[in-house]
């Protein structure tokens, strides 16, 4: 995986963690009333951590298959591999679901809710990136039109702007 998507995953990762931690932080302070609807506090925080770490292991496995499949450059194999690649991943998550689902340690519910963190976590990744990772990219001292002239060319077009 290259050095810019893993710093992507990682900024993900970060956005998940604290959608899962406030989750957590809600479930401790209404504890009274997540008991008087039949949750358990325990199940409802093993819950959330697993459905964190299932993100983590899905956005992981995306990264890896999306940069695989640009990497052919080819449109009929990206196409199919992502899509079986999504599937497959579905098919994975709602089997680890049900299995671990079905023990009283783990509250199901609770881990579809933190499952859900890939989407906070996507939309969280510009903030976590301008309040976290700033100073680290002004460091590289190449900003993204001038990466996208040295890996596309260096005409007056590869930066996208309508000098046409």
């Amino acid at each position: 995986m290259s050095s810019h998507l893993k710093r992507l995953v990682l900024e993900m990762s970060v956005g998940m963690f604290a959608y899962v931690s406030i989750l957590g932080a809600l479930a401790v302070i209404f504890q009274d009333g997540l008991a008087g609807a039949g949750f358990l506090l325990s199940p409802v925080l093993v819950g959330l951590f697993l459905g964190f770490a299932a993100d983590v292991v899905m956005l992981v496995h995306m990264a890896c298959i999306t940069e695989r499949a640009a990497g052919s450059r080819d449109e009929g194999y990206a196409n199919k591999t992502t899509v079986v690649q999504s599937a497959l991943r579905r098919v994975v998550f709602i089997a680890a679901l049900f299995i671990l689902g079905s023990r009283p340690q783990i509250d199901a519910v609770a881990m579809i809710i933190g499952a859900l963190g890939l989407k906070a976590g996507a939309l969280l990744q510009p903030v976590v990136h301008r309040t976290f990772f700033r100073g680290s990219e002004q460091s590289s001292g190449e900003s993204t039109i001038e990466e996208r002239r040295t890996v596309y060319g260096n005409n007056e077009n590869s930066d996208g702007s309508p000098r046409a």
